[in-house]
């Protein structure tokens, strides 16, 4: 009987296991790299990894509080992402995000 039960746990637990991580493998983009196309415009990119990652940086203003400005749309690995300053900010502190 105790190896009926065990058989019947192990069989249940592999099955459980095999439809959990039926998904198929994802990695966020890396290999990403941030540089300034002007004073007021941060760009970047990501050169591997799938899902979509988008350009921040942060604007200074004299005078004026500074301000985070994003890229408004998610990008794929391998496109340039751009993220721009308004109402006179200048790019600052360029960087990614990922998902």
């Amino acid at each position: 009987m105790k190896r009926v039960v065990s058989l019947i746990v192990s069989t249940a637990l592999g099955a459980a296991l095999t439809i959990a991580g039926a998904g198929p493998a994802s990695a966020d983009p890396y290999d990403c790299r941030t540089w300034y196309s002007s004073g007021t415009t941060a760009a970047g990119t990501c050169t591997n990894g799938t899902g979509e990652f988008r350009v921040y940086t942060k604007c200074v203003r004299t005078l004026a509080r500074d301000y985070y400005v994003y890229d408004p749309t998610w990008n794929r690995v391998g496109t340039t992402s751009t993220a721009t300053c308004y109402s006179g900010g200048r790019a600052t502190g360029a960087g990614i995000e990922v998902h």
